[in-house]
């Protein structure tokens, strides 16, 4: 034990431990203990936020991670690029688009403009259920040039130039 005065945990005492609760999936413990920094001197920031937001979207629970999202704000904890993206990843691999472009747009009309992480999540989306469209071509789907440019391009704007030099192969395979 250490010997000394009056040591108190702080802000950052805090998120270290809810976030390495976090990245071994105890997202109950995490939120146990914002409950408890809620309770105490040392109220939760939007870093300690954004740390339980993201690995709950992670788990796939993004509608606990949205009622999280809520309660923050609720307190006058104000979102960033980093909350949306995570909320936006979380949705996005649920299949839920249209809540990916609720969430897209509320960014936007608050100022806040997504980054090359949240172009990422929103490419690789598109990219998933464009394969998933090609992978459904046998029933009578059928890709594009538009649908291929839409997607080579989005690589391209967030610098995965390798996956749009791959797309464009395959589009040109199905030539």
């Amino acid at each position: 034990m250490i010997a000394g005065g009056n040591c108190q945990p702080n802000m950052v005492t805090y998120g270290t431990i809810i976030r390495g609760f976090c990245m071994k999936g105890n997202n109950s413990a995490a939120i146990q203990l914002l409950r408890k920094m809620e309770e105490g001197p040392c109220k939760p920031n939007l870093v300690v936020y954004n740390t339980i937001i993201d690995s709950l979207c992670k788990d796939t629970l993004v509608d606990d991670a949205l009622n999280l999202f809520s309660e923050m704000m609720c307190k006058g904890i104000a979102p960033d690029v980093i909350t949306y993206t995570s909320l936006i990843h979380g949705v996005c691999k649920l299949g839920k688009w249209k809540e990916a472009t609720r969430l897209l747009n509320e960014m936007v009309s608050k100022n806040i403009f997504p980054d090359v992480f949240t172009f990422s999540v929103l490419v690789d989306t598109l990219y998933e259920a464009m394969m998933l469209f090609l992978d459904m071509s046998h029933k009578g789907l059928v890709a594009n040039t538009i649908t291929y440019n839409t997607l080579v391009d989005g690589f391209c704007k967030v610098g995965r130039i390798d996956d749009a030099q791959k797309l464009f192969s395959e589009m040109q395979a199905c030539g």
